[in-house]
């Protein structure tokens, strides 16, 4: 059976204020990862608490858009492409959320709450993701993370 996790939104990404609510909640901070968009630090990378620094979105979907800017190419305007048109056929790509990058990837949860968590990490705010040691467990932990002031938590 895979792990189960519990995950919420963190009111602050300070590390040292990260830290006393991991402490308050009584969770092991093996157990704990915390995910951010904040430049590493000192502070975090000596902290007892798992900081991961996720990378951030570029502003455009490719480095070569910076190559023709500027330069009067037709590419530099976009191109004479349809969006959603290409030549193998019509696609729903436009409906897409390409902005958001996954920093979830690889942990089993739906796609829309994802959308969510990775959201909250591109506009600042940090996510904590706390691992159970087993099914029976996340109760617990759930009731630890509310008790530690996170947000928006689920388990999977």
């Amino acid at each position: 059976m895979a792990n189960r996790i519990v995950i919420g939104v963190l009111a602050t990404c300070d590390p040292s204020q990260v830290e006393r609510a991991v402490a308050a909640s009584g969770l092991d901070a093996a157990h704990v990862r915390v995910l951010t968009s904040q430049e590493p630090t000192a502070e975090h990378r000596n902290s007892p608490v798992n900081f991961v620094h996720v990378a951030k979105a570029m502003a455009h979907d490719s480095l070569a858009d910076d190559m023709t800017r500027g330069t009067g190419v037709l590419s530099d305007f976009g191109g004479a492409s349809v969006p959603g048109l290409n030549a193998a056929g019509p696609t729903f790509d436009a409906f897409s959320h390409p902005e958001v990058l996954d920093h979830l990837e690889g942990v089993a949860m739906p796609r829309g709450d994802a959308e969510f968590y990775n959201e909250a990490i591109d506009d600042g705010r940090c996510v904590l993701i706390c691992t159970c040691d087993d099914p029976s467990s996340c109760d617990g932990v759930t009731q630890a993370v509310q008790k530690a002031g996170l947000s928006s938590i689920r388990s999977f």
